[in-house]
């Protein structure tokens, strides 16, 4: 007969067994909440969860012959005047870059820097993206080939979060102008925006017509966004990359891509070079399933329509080449 002296060692061992599996299923469980729940849809998955491998991570020379061959044969038809790719899979894979340190006129890109910058203000005082600013009247010298469809109105109040949007998702110079104004009325003492590129690891260009960029600095912003790696907090970078992904320009990157897959993008143009050739750049993450990856286009040119079918062809041969290495 057992005894009662007996019987509580082996309930305590139960009861210690019971909360442990309790805690490994409770753990999985979660993990798999987590993972196919998450809140994240930009940033590094990996950060949230583990992924399984979905591409072949081999070397992309053939590719990078294709882009080289591609970059020569618009040389020589006068599509272009020159080009540069920087490409990187963003699940631990290789890198691919044609002239990738060649310095390009940054024009519109330097709207996401503003971006950023406010996105930080705003971690101190989260009032300040309801914040009603607006302007009487700003010059605005630089014609877009690709106008804004929807462009801020002088004299009326707006939620600096409306002017974000405007300037990232229609690409509004004065949306651009005025935020930029009313920096120095956050700060006078301190040049927030150029602190933002101090701390991206990008020049800040002394004058707009200066070419102070390349696809690899560029990239290097993208970068810091999806892994969460600089100032920005967890949300704060998903944030960003979410307004990215609603740019309304289809003239770049998505014109070779399948238009269900989400691409969190920014592009500039610029016309009024000394050089009198146009410039015009697309660079974002294209959200492949289980695999984005990082492409960055910038282009010289007579014709905007030509770098633009460029841009477009360059993202196709990327992502054909990138899907037919699917496991």
């Amino acid at each position: 007969m057992i005894q009662v002296k007996q019987i509580k060692p082996i309930i305590v061992i139960l009861i210690v067994i019971s909360i442990a599996l309790g805690f490994i299923f409770g753990y999985f469980i979660k993990k798999n909440v987590t993972c196919n729940n998450s809140k994240y849809r930009y940033i590094n998955s990996d950060l949230i969860c583990d992924e399984k491998v979905t591409i072949n991570k081999k070397s992309y020379i053939s590719l990078k012959i294709a882009l080289e061959d591609k970059i020569k044969e618009d040389i020589n038809k006068k599509q272009i005047t020159s080009a540069s790719i920087y490409f990187r899979d963003l699940n631990d894979g290789p890198t691919l870059g044609i002239d990738e340190y060649n310095k390009f006129s940054p024009a519109s890109l330097l709207k996401l820097p503003m971006l950023i910058t406010y996105v930080n203000l705003s971690e101190e005082d989260p009032k300040l993206l309801d914040t009603e600013i607006g302007f009487d009247n700003i010059e605005d010298s630089l014609d877009q080939f690709y106008p804004p469809k929807v462009t801020a109105s002088p004299n009326t109040p707006y939620k600096i979060k409306e002017l974000l949007t405007y300037m990232i998702k229609y690409s509004d110079n004065r949306s651009y102008y005025t935020l930029r104004e009313y920096l120095k009325q956050v700060d006078p003492k301190k040049d927030l925006l150029q602190q933002t590129f101090f701390d991206l690891g990008i020049i800040d260009p002394i004058k707009t017509t200066d070419d102070t960029i390349s696809v690899k600095s560029y990239s290097s912003i993208f970068l810091q966004l999806y892994n969460n790696s600089f100032f920005l907090d967890r949300d704060a970078s998903e944030q960003v990359l979410q307004v990215l992904s609603e740019s309304d320009f289809d003239e770049g990157l998505k014109r070779g891509i399948p238009s269900g897959i989400r691409v969190a993008h920014k592009f500039g143009e610029r016309s009024d070079l000394p050089s009198r050739e146009n410039q015009l750049h697309d660079c974002g993450i294209i959200y492949y399933p289980q695999n984005p990856y990082l492409l960055c286009v910038m282009t010289r040119g007579k014709d905007f329509n030509k770098l633009s079918d460029f841009i477009g062809e360059v993202s196709d041969m990327v992502y054909q080449e990138f899907d037919s290495r699917k496991i």
